[in-house]
């Protein structure tokens, strides 16, 4: 990994001025790129540890500005950036806040990008010129805004919202061009469908023992047997998340059923002694079931509050899956979920577990479980996965639990001040992986050609 300065050298030549150790064959001419762009130049050893690009080479590549930067090299060919874009949606508001709310967020994610040696920006469907095959980014230096035109990135990290949007044809359009006409890596594609994690997770033996008992399409009579056999059976729309959607049902006596949902801010409790009319009710059953029915879990507590614990893996340098953060997650009086948007209290995992009265130990088993179930997610999905937010659970007996899984891990949590360590380096691996995958495009790109 080799990261150098990039400055701009005003000379009329195509020329590269490189330091005289960089092994680059300076008699033949060099094939340099940036993004999408590459030029022919004539490259020159100087003494000093920096890159050096005449005007000419500086323009025809639309580099925005002077910055650190990783070098790829294979052969005569050499790749300076990498030039790397977030893709979301809805961008290009006002100038100072290009992404509306979010604006904040994605500052905090580019503000790392000079650290790790990249070019970093934020763009959407509508900052893609099809015609001139360039993109109008939004970059961020830590305190202002600024839009430069570049070439087509090297790699991009998609950070679309909701599932709505990223369905949208004008997300799904670009996300088509980006893989299948240029060819360009796109990491975290999707996301990720809790009905189809389960059903990869289950039958395996290394994860098999982390998911609770799951109906998928179930009818009243596998319901009514879950209901039976456990305390209370949640219901998951198999597409939610931030806890919306989330039914709890539990079994009074015989023949009465006790169901309680999120309406706002507040827990609401209905009765029914019919199965089949609460579950019309709350339209937990239809013709085209989209949701789970899921064993409640037994959750340690902390007062009379279940808690459960976030844990965020990501991809680091090398490719290779380690955990990035861990919080605890305390749930409100008022909330069925320990989400913080329902009232819920942020704790560091250590504290919380010796709040409950569990042993530390379970800290390290917290995070083998998630790395177990990475890798396995890794290696059952299409794509190119770089990070994942878990949701574990742990019982009174001190077994641990798959609650949820999500390719998009919400932040809120992450930037309590208790965070702050774990909340930039689950900034900066995203940006580390993608530098991996543009060296890896890169240098497959130079294979193909010598073939």
């Amino acid at each position: 990994m080799t990261i150098l300065p990039l400055y701009s050298e005003q000379t009329e030549k195509n020329v590269l001025f490189i330091p005289e150790w960089l092994p680059l064959d300076t008699g033949k001419p060099v094939f340099l790129s940036f993004g999408s762009s590459t030029v022919t130049c004539t490259a020159i050893a100087h003494t000093r540890d920096e890159l050096r690009l005449s005007s000419p080479l500086w323009t025809a590549l639309q580099i925005p500005f002077a910055s650190r930067v990783h070098i790829h090299i294979h052969g005569s060919s050499l790749e300076i950036g990498p030039l790397a874009g977030i893709f979301s949606s809805h961008v290009g508001f006002l100038p100072s806040r290009p992404a509306g709310e979010r604006s904040p967020f994605f500052a905090k994610l580019l503000s790392a990008a000079m650290s790790v040696g990249s070019y970093y920006f934020l763009f959407g469907p509508k900052q893609i010129d099809l015609q001139n095959r360039t993109v109008y980014g939004y970059f961020h230096d830590g305190s202002r805004w600024t839009v430069h035109s570049v070439p087509l990135p090297s790699v991009i990290y998609n950070q679309i919202p909701t599932r709505k949007t990223e369905n949208s044809s004008s997300c799904q359009k670009a996300l088509h061009l980006f893989q299948n006409e240029w060819k360009i890596p796109v990491f975290n594609p999707s996301f990720f469908n809790k009905q189809e994690i389960f059903q990869m997770l289950s039958g395996v033996g290394e994860t098999e023992h982390f998911l609770p008992e799951t109906l998928i399409n179930a009818d009243v009579y596998g319901i009514e047997r879950m209901l039976t056999t456990y305390p209370a059976v949640f219901f998951k729309p198999a597409d939610g998340s931030f806890g919306r959607g989330i039914t709890i049902v539990s079994k009074v006596g015989n023949k009465n059923y006790l169901c309680k949902f999120q309406d706002g801010p507040q827990l609401q409790s209905m009765n029914f002694d019919c199965l089949s009319d609460l579950l019309h009710s709350r339209k937990l059953v239809s013709q085209n079931n989209n949701v789970l029915v899921q064993q409640g879990i037994d959750l340690i507590t902390i007062g009379q509050s279940p808690v459960d614990f976030r844990v965020h893996s990501n991809k680091n340098r090398l490719g290779q899956w380690m955990i990035s953060a861990m919080a605890a997650k305390i749930a409100g009086s008022q909330a069925l979920t320990t989400h913080l948007s329902y009232g819920g209290e942020a704790r560091r995992a250590e504290d919380a577990l010796k709040l409950a009265g569990m042993p530390s130990l379970l800290l390290k088993k917290l995070k083998q479980a998630a790395l177990i179930i990475s890798k396995k997610i890794d290696a059952k999905t299409d794509g190119l996965i770089g990070e994942i937010g878990f949701d574990l659970g742990i019982d009174k007996q001190g077994r641990i639990w798959l609650i949820e899984a999500n390719s998009r891990p919400g932040r809120m949590l992450l930037s309590h001040s208790l965070f702050r360590k774990e909340d930039y380096l689950t900034r900066r691996l995203p940006l580390e992986y993608g530098i991996l995958l543009a060296e890896q495009a890169f240098l497959s790109k130079q294979t193909m050609h010598v073939q």
